[in-house]
């Protein structure tokens, strides 16, 4: 791949989207390309966390397990997106798992050589904050979610959120592949998996989506909005 054709892929992280030429072009001497199968491990907890990724195509899973063995999942991280960042500058060791949903493009930068690239870019340091404030903001509303509403409206929340991403918008009729097994899904939203069947059975029978498997559509966004804001009870 040519340079050129590098640099327009790093500018379409999030993180590096507003860098000049000059910038991205001083990006290339420390990004190590990688490519990987599905369910490949990137790291584990507990690795020394000595750099992060972005993911240039596919998805990562990043999560923790528990004492028992089960999988929580914490974020799935899509194309443009970074991830480890806040490990690779602040901690020893990586706190969670990163394992590969599909084939996967990344890039792997070092801590220590992209803190040096940092020193000499303000833009790239102001970009970094704006990332990883982000990403606090995401966990905040993560915290809101379970602690303030009910499993209906966390459910709701998050399959309009699936919708936006995989369609860019949320609206009546689309169809998506549920992202994780439902299991998963129910220890990420914080609830167990029969509460979680329950509700997607009520969803159904109010009218606003339609179950196959894992593949779920969208019926009624207005109401399913409402079920999300907690103005609507099933």
């Amino acid at each position: 791949m040519g340079k050129n054709n590098r640099i327009e892929e790093l500018r379409k992280a999030d993180l590096f989207s507003r860098l000049e030429p000059g910038d991205l072009a001083a990006l290339l001497p420390i990004a190590r390309a990688r490519q990987v199968d599905s369910g490949e491990i990137l790291f584990s907890a507990g690795d020394r966390a000595s750099g992060f990724y972005v993911l240039l195509e596919g998805k990562i899973k990043l999560y923790k397990v528990s004492a028992d063995g089960k999988e929580y999942i914490l974020r799935v991280v899509r194309n443009g997106q970074t991830f480890a960042e806040a490990a690779a500058f602040s901690g020893p060791t990586y706190p969670v798992f990163a394992e590969s949903m599909s084939q996967c493009r990344l890039v792997y930068f070092d801590a220590n050589d992209f803190r040096d690239l940092i020193q000499r870019s303000p833009q790239l340091a102001l970009n970094m904050i704006a990332t990883m404030a982000a990403l606090l903001q995401s966990l905040n509303r993560k915290i809101e979610d379970l602690s303030l509403r009910e499993v209906a409206a966390r459910l709701s929340r998050h399959l309009l959120a699936q919708a936006r991403v995989e369609h860019h918008e949320a609206a009546d009729g689309v169809s998506f592949q549920l992202e994780t097994t439902k299991s998963a899904l129910a220890a990420r939203l914080g609830t167990i998996s029969e509460t979680l069947s329950r509700t997607f059975k009520k969803l159904q029978q109010q009218g606003l989506v339609v179950m196959e498997r894992d593949r779920v559509t969208l019926l009624n966004c207005r109401q399913l909005q409402q079920v999300a804001d907690g103005d609507l009870k099933l």
